[in-house]
């Protein structure tokens, strides 16, 4: 009876947790909650922990601990400090729940995943969820080329913004920002070159996947694409980097090229807009550039770490405050830096961005070598997804509070830890699964779980 009571009980958790998987990139509709929109995604969480927590009060099961939630627990209590100097400390304390919650997300994780069977099972139902994504982005795009519209279209499709109106889509399928969506799947990517390195997907699906998710991520239009293409320039050279060294380093080079230009793209613009504070005059050439809105935000963001450099503005602040004329003759205002590290430190200042750092060093520890095999290429491709879509699109995008990262943060844990029994069970990755002595490679078998 305790047996079978201890299978339900975490059996739940890991069902519930799989539906939260799966509502990751479902983002609309939401609601408003203290100032805070509220997801699907939330729901589900509540009833994840609240399943997990019935366990643990049993005793049917023990929380695990990891050396990464000592980062944790500093980064939240950066946070908490930053909280008692806000302005609005009503907005601030929810915001700080908001931490609470994102930073709980990798321990549930990290508890959850037992077996190399779950995580097979955690990225088969987030390879799932991408491809309602994927499919969304893919039908819009045809649609839209083929003039043909309706209410997918009114779904899926985002104003121009900062970008010149035309006769092209820019989409942002079941996200609420074109720059969420190309950060979800560049991590997407990254989860399906793992998958299909350890034979979790099949070579047909992988190629099909692979297609929607290029198309959907190329008409996002976002700096993003940056990480996209540096995420594929990464792959290519750890998989070449023993078989072809000129290819590896054709890879690489091209990624990193890529990865640079999208960058420089989101800090000017040739639109020389009204609300320019200043032109840029191009060397050698009678062209003018203007400074992008990222651009105006990093600015004024600066300038407010200049004014509060060691806490900051206060948690749940305002990072920066920029008036914008688009392209099309639209008014915005924007209070976000679009930059993760300057959100932080204008909100927390210096301790908070410390913590920040300290979390970005701590994930390339665990990111582990440089050198692909069946033993690392788990932590080796979610690390360097993690790294990609928080560290360096951070530079050009606020994903500090998406909820797929940190949740990905738990599986980059959960899959190092897993490490040497998804060597055993896979010993040559790449291969087919039907190969080592004509036995399956991947009969794993879970202690606990659903299927």
């Amino acid at each position: 009876m305790r047996l079978g009571s201890t299978f339900a009980m975490i059996g739940a958790a890991k069902f519930f947790f799989l539906l939260l998987v799966l509502s990751l990139p479902l983002m609309k509709p939401s609601v408003e909650v203290g100032g805070l929109e509220a997801k699907a995604t939330d729901l589900l969480f509540l009833l994840t922990a609240a399943s997990l927590a019935l366990a643990l009060l049993t005793g049917r099961t023990r929380l695990r601990w990891h050396r990464l939630f000592a980062i944790l627990i500093v980064y939240f209590l950066a946070m908490s400090v930053c909280t008692w100097v806000s302005p609005q400390p009503g907005r601030a304390l929810v915001k700080l729940a908001s931490q609470a919650y994102l930073l709980s997300l990798p321990v549930l994780a990290y508890q959850l995943v037992d077996t190399a069977d779950d995580l097979r099972r955690i990225f088969r139902w987030w390879l799932a969820a991408t491809a309602i994504t994927a499919v969304v982005g893919t039908l819009t795009v045809l649609l839209f080329v083929a003039g043909i519209g309706g209410p997918l279209l009114r779904f899926a499709l985002h104003e121009y913004g900062t970008l010149r109106p035309g006769s092209y889509p820019r989409i942002e399928a079941t996200f609420e920002y074109p720059a969420l969506l190309c950060n979800y799947l560049t991590v997407s990517l990254a989860v399906l070159l793992v998958s299909h390195r350890l034979g979790w997907i099949g070579s047909r699906n992988f190629v099909a996947l692979l297609a929607a998710i290029a198309v959907t991520a190329i008409f996002s239009l976002t700096p993003g694409l940056g990480g996209f293409l540096l995420a594929i320039g990464l792959w290519l050279w750890l998989v070449f980097g023993e078989r072809s060294r000129p290819i590896a380093a054709l890879a690489i080079t091209g990624g990193v090229t890529a990865a640079l230009l999208f960058l420089a793209a989101a800090s000017v613009t040739p639109i020389l807009h009204p609300t320019a504070p200043f032109l840029i005059d191009v060397p050698a050439s009678p062209m003018q550039l203007a400074p992008s809105v990222r651009m105006l935000t990093w600015i004024d963001a600066a300038r407010n770490v200049l004014a509060h450099p060691l806490l900051g503005l206060g948690n749940g602040s305002p990072a920066a405050d920029v008036f914008y004329i688009g392209p099309s003759g639209a008014h915005h205002r924007q209070t976000d830096a679009h930059n993760v590290y300057l959100n932080m430190a204008a909100q927390c200042g210096l301790v908070g961005l410390g913590a920040l750092l300290l979390l970005m060093v701590g994930v390339a520890r665990e990111t582990g070598p440089l050198r692909l095999s069946a033993e690392t290429v788990v932590p080796l491709g979610l690390g360097l997804a993690w790294l990609n879509a928080f560290a360096y699109q951070g530079l050009t995008g606020s994903y500090e509070d998406a909820r797929y990262l940190w949740l990905l943060l738990g599986l980059l844990i959960a899959g190092a830890r897993l490490a040497h029994q998804i060597r055993r069970e896979n010993p040559a990755p790449g291969s087919s699964p039907t190969q080592a002595g004509g036995r399956r490679a991947f009969r794993l078998r879970a202690k606990s779980g659903c299927g």
